[in-house]
């Protein structure tokens, strides 16, 4: 990007990249898109104040007008990410009941939903849980 391009507004980059986007191949778009995933999913690990393990953990979750049972994809002392197809919004409060792999007692954690895409969402727990 040239030094001039910085002070491109929202609408000219978007129609700037897609421009350079129709230029490409469908390889190149598949290429491109993959890089952009991995660079979007080193700069989320970044973030993150807890790093998190992938796992699947069988979750009850239940909140304001909401109730339902997926399973944990990821998990840290700072939040989950659950997948599920259950239609949530960011900042909706829940409590999520579960099991850690090892344990008979439950966990029973409440936070809020910082983020939703279509596989999932991330809850934030209120507390951070120790030895997680």
């Amino acid at each position: 990007m040239a030094n001039d391009d910085k002070a491109l507004g929202a609408d000219e980059v978007e129609a700037r990249l897609s421009e350079l986007l129709s230029d490409m191949s469908e390889g190149e778009k598949r290429d491109f898109l993959e890089k952009l995933e991995e660079w979007r999913a080193r700069k989320q690990r970044e973030k993150r104040k807890h790093p998190r393990k992938r796992i699947s953990i069988y979750a009850v979750c239940s909140g304001y007008d909401s109730y339902f049972r997926d399973y944990i994809q990821n998990i840290g002392s700072g939040g989950i990410f659950i997948e599920t197809q259950t239609p949530l919004f960011v900042n909706q409060e829940l409590t999520t009941t579960f099991f850690l792999p090892g344990s008979k007692t439950p966990v029973k954690a409440k936070g809020k939903v910082v983020r939703t895409d279509s596989k999932g969402i991330a809850i934030q727990f209120d507390e951070a849980i120790p030895d997680i």
